[in-house]
C-alpha cells in the first residue's frame, strides 16, 4: 500500500524541474526515498565551503544564498561534480520546507531514469544563463 505522504511527495516532485520528465512509476520510486525537512526562518541549510550530500526540492518558502533566492531545486552541482557551496544557503523569512534526496539515491535515479539527467542538465543550463 502506498501511503498518503508518499503520494503527496510524488505530486510535489512532478512539479519540480528535473522531475517533470519522469513518469509516475519513476516518481513513485523517488518519492519513497525523498525525506521532508523543515528549516525555520534564517536557519542554515547548506554552509559555505561544504559539498552537498543531498538534492533539495523546495515545497514551501525558499532558501536564500548571497541575498537572492536559491533555485527551487538545489544543489545539483555539488552532488554531480563535488563542487563546494560558495555561500551559505539559509531558509528565507518564511522558512523552507523541502524534500531532501540523499546523494546515493540521486545517483541511482540518474542511472535508472535517463530523463532525470536531461532535466538536471536543463536545470544547470538555466542556472548558468
Amino acid at each position: 500500500m502506498i501511503g498518503v505522504d508518499v503520494v503527496q511527495r510524488l505530486f510535489a516532485l512532478r512539479e519540480a524541474g528535473p522531475f517533470r520528465r519522469l513518469d509516475d512509476a519513476e516518481l513513485l520510486l523517488i518519492a519513497r526515498h525523498a525525506r521532508p525537512r523543515a528549516y525555520g526562518p534564517g536557519k542554515l541549510v547548506l554552509p559555505a565551503g561544504t559539498v552537498a550530500e543531498a538534492l533539495f526540492v523546495t515545497l514551501a518558502g525558499h532558501a536564500e544564498t548571497a541575498g537572492s533566492a536559491a533555485p527551487a531545486v538545489f544543489d545539483a552541482p555539488g552532488l554531480l561534480f563535488g563542487l563546494a557551496v560558495r555561500t551559505d544557503h539559509v531558509a528565507g523569512p518564511d522558512g523552507l520546507e523541502a524534500l531532501v534526496i540523499a546523494k546515493p539515491h540521486v545517483f541511482t535515479i540518474a542511472r535508472e531514469c535517463p530523463e532525470f539527467v536531461v532535466g538536471l542538465r536543463d536545470l544547470l543550463d538555466g542556472a548558468a544563463g
